[in-house]
């Protein structure tokens, strides 16, 4: 799409890595509201977010080499030059920052738990916009399309399905539902199970949307069940007991027309409700805009009836 956005002399300046620094700033943001919401050291949150990021880079890039050594072979510079031979992994990123995180929290003594409920927040907010900067830059295309929402990707032949688009649009929801839960009580490890869910879910359901699709659908299981492991590990429920239960709802929704009025109205209520916040949302949004408009002394004109 547009890998360059401007120049500036003889720097380029990339849309990939523009919307890579502001996921980091925006998951940064995020990290840094939950700490103050929680009365939390935000200077201690903020090095080890900071850690964690250039762990996760450090990741990406390794796993990246490793899955594309051949390139690598002939120009070993490559590997830090990455105007060269650019890329990084996503599943690298992840395994990278968790390992950081894990061992300066342990080093710094804080709980792991909270802090890493903490950094999965703003881990699925940088991806919104990071899945932005794939889909202008070209990384991660999707597979070639003929959808009338198809669009042209640089370096490929044909045009290809906004996969990163979608993945934006999913993490957005994904972050919505963890936003809200984060702000109010929880076990310590619940937000960070939901949010390997999430990132499992999402990937294993646009992982066949994409050119390159390899490792993926591995990872993306291995998230999820490490998730319920997790949320069952520190919620001290049982799993078993839950699967006996779900399935006696499943069988009560054939056999009772009681429950199945139950779930109707439950669904219709979860549809209003979300409704009814994102009007109010968009409200605020527009009543902010417009002061913040008045501040700068910009003016309306009106027509007069």
């Amino acid at each position: 799409m547009f890998p360059v956005l401007f120049t500036i002399g003889k720097i380029s300046v990339s849309s990939y890595g523009l919307l890579l620094s502001l996921s980091f700033f925006f998951g940064l943001f995020l990290i840094w509201r939950l700490a103050r919401a929680w009365d939390l050291n935000e200077e201690k949150i903020l090095d080890l977010t900071i850690l964690s990021f250039f762990g996760g880079l450090i990741g990406a890039r390794i796993y990246f080499v490793a899955l594309h050594f051949s390139l690598f072979s002939q120009h070993p510079l490559s590997i830090i030059i990455f105007n060269r031979i650019p890329g990084f992994s996503f599943w690298g990123a992840l395994l990278g920052s968790a390992i950081t995180l894990y061992y300066f929290s342990k080093k710094q003594k804080i709980d792991f738990w909270m802090i890493a409920d903490i950094a999965s927040v703003g881990f699925i907010g940088g991806l919104i916009l990071s899945n932005l900067g794939c889909f202008l830059g070209g990384c991660s295309v999707g597979i070639a399309s003929k959808l009338f929402l198809a669009v042209n990707m640089v370096g490929e032949v044909g045009k290809r399905f906004p996969v990163q688009i979608l993945e934006s649009f999913l993490f957005a929801f994904a972050l919505r539902r963890l936003w809200s839960h984060s702000t109010h009580f929880h076990e310590r490890g619940r937000i960070l199970s939901s949010a390997l869910i999430y990132i499992g879910v999402i990937k294993l359901l646009t992982e066949s949307l994409k050119a390159n699709h390899n490792e993926g659908v591995y990872f993306s299981g291995v998230l999820i069940i490490l998730g319920i492991y997790i949320f069952y590990r520190n919620s001290k429920r049982n799993l078993i007991q839950d699967l006996q239960n779900f399935v006696k709802y499943l069988t009560s929704l054939f056999t009772s027309a009681q429950t199945r009025k139950r779930a109707l109205a439950l669904i219709i209520k979860y549809c209003y409700n979300q409704k009814t916040s994102i009007s109010w949302g968009l409200r605020n949004w527009q009543v902010s805009l417009k002061k913040n408009l008045r501040r700068l002394n910009v003016r309306f004109s009106y027509k007069n009836n």
